[in-house]
């Protein structure tokens, strides 16, 4: 069974991805196909938590088997799938696509969405943290376990930091966790790449590696390019405190944001 999933940080080009495959009649492409069920997992994992993952699997199976019925490659992008590249490659020889976007930019992005938008409630570091409530609707629930907080004693110190330098905590752990991940998996498994490099070469290049032929032209490619790379304004103080955190993995990629 053929599986291409893709995932990183959330708001990093999972999404454009998707509607770049999702109507290539060799793909059956689904964008985040259970976000509660697939966030819960990632919560579970990310908290070390001794729970039994063959439900997350049997789902993610059958995603897979209904792909190969109708002869298609299953592809998904989900950003809550972050943390379970090394299981999905155990299980299914899967393959994936791991996109990085400007850790300041996924920040304002993840602050519009109301990311970490009030203090988390917490009294004992030696516990994982607790029910915060934060989804707003039936809709968003997967919300409560997708917005990950440190463990142990450095909880207290992140929950007061600003909510940019929260956010960038973030992006820093999933990427720490999904390159930890990585180095367990065949490099024929995966690519990695930053979405502000995506070109139609690395589309072309991209549909070689899934093993499909380009459908999408050129065209085509540039217009969807133009429209999502929009970037938010950013305010001079919120500038100055993104630079407080200080990241390897931005520092590996994005070097132009150590000059801030």
């Amino acid at each position: 069974m053929k599986s291409v999933f893709v995932t990183g940080s959330g708001k990093c080009g999972e999404t454009f991805l998707f509607n770049l495959f999702k109507n290539h009649n060799k793909i059956k492409a689904i964008d985040e196909s259970k976000p509660l069920i697939h966030s819960y997992y990632k919560f579970a994992k990310y908290n070390d938590m001794n729970i039994d993952e063959a439900p997350l699997i049997n789902q993610l199976s059958k995603v897979i088997a209904s792909s190969k019925k109708v002869n298609k490659i299953a592809f998904e992008s989900s950003s809550y799938l972050a943390l379970h590249t090394r299981l999905l490659y155990k299980k299914f020889n899967s393959k994936f696509i791991i996109l990085l976007r400007n850790p300041l930019d996924v920040s304002y992005s993840l602050k519009k969405k109301g990311w970490y938008k009030t203090k988390y409630i917490k009294d004992d570091s030696n516990k994982i943290i607790g029910y915060q409530g934060v989804a707003t609707s039936f809709h968003n629930k997967h919300h409560n376990f997708c917005r990950l907080s440190p463990k142990g004693k450095y909880f207290a110190k992140w929950n007061n930091l600003h909510r940019i330098l929260k956010i960038k905590w973030y992006w820093n752990e999933i990427y720490t966790e999904i390159f930890r991940d990585l180095k367990k998996i065949p490099k024929k498994n995966y690519k990695i790449f930053r979405i502000e490099d995506l070109d139609y070469n690395k589309y072309l290049e991209l549909s070689k590696w899934i093993g499909v032929k380009p459908s999408v032209s050129r065209l085509f490619f540039n217009i969807k390019v133009r429209l999502i790379k929009k970037n938010p304004e950013k305010t001079k103080k919120e500038l100055k405190e993104f630079s407080k955190f200080k990241s390897k993995i931005e520092k590996l990629y994005y070097k132009e944001n150590l000059i801030l």
